[in-house]
């Protein structure tokens, strides 16, 4: 099956640099808003719309107005997954502060080259709970998807780094080094495949990694 992750719109907090994980979250701005309603265009563009069957979408605000542009087009009613959420910030939750975004982004860059014992202060997830929940919704999504179908979810930058470099990386050659150091812009796509029994990376953020 094609799995087709999407990193949602812009927001303030981006703008910022605010910690924002908590529900429901800064809405989509102006910005964020035009790059959602172009995202069914540049799907189709990259024959990625035709042929999805499902879709699937973090329940903080931001992600479910990103997908609402896809619905429309597809016909589809996306799946609210709370698995799909980012990484939790705990104590540094909208924080600005350059000490807490080094903590937030050194503990989940471990993260994703296998230490996953590490916590980010108050937060109730480590690595391993983090990547379990997203982990979980990918199978169910790869159960409900038929054998060469397509499937499309809308969550968040660094939870879908963590997923891509532990779970489809290695496959592919790829260095979840890199991956860990190379974000997906807002509205970014990258396209995995594979079935639950593996994934593998076809291609990182339209091109700024792809497959050999």
């Amino acid at each position: 099956m094609k799995l087709i992750l999407v990193r949602h719109g812009r927001t303030i907090a981006n703008v910022m640099r605010a910690l924002d994980t908590a529900f429901p979250g800064n809405p989509l701005d102006e910005v964020g808003l035009a790059q959602a309603e172009e995202l069914p265009g540049r799907l189709a563009r990259a024959g990625h719309l035709e042929g999805i069957s499902s879709l699937w979408v973090s329940p903080i605000l931001r992600a479910r107005q990103t997908i609402a542009p896809i619905e429309a087009a597809t016909g589809l009613s996306a799946r609210i997954e709370s698995g799909l959420r980012e990484v939790l910030a705990g104590d540094l939750e909208m924080s600005t502060a350059a000490e807490s975004m080094r903590c937030y982004v050194d503990t989940t860059r471990s993260w994703m080259v296998g230490r996953l014992a590490a916590r980010i202060p108050g937060s109730l997830e480590d690595g391993e709970s983090t990547f379990a929940r997203f982990d979980e919704v990918v199978s169910r999504i790869a159960q409900a998807t038929p054998e060469g179908g397509s499937a499309l979810l809308v969550a968040h930058g660094t939870v879908l780094r963590l997923w891509t470099a532990l779970a489809a990386a290695e496959a592919a050659g790829a260095d979840p080094t890199w991956i860990a150091d190379h974000p997906m812009g807002n509205t970014g796509i990258t396209l995995i495949e594979g079935a639950q029994d593996g994934w593998r990376l076809v291609d990182w953020n339209e091109g700024a990694w792809r497959a050999p």
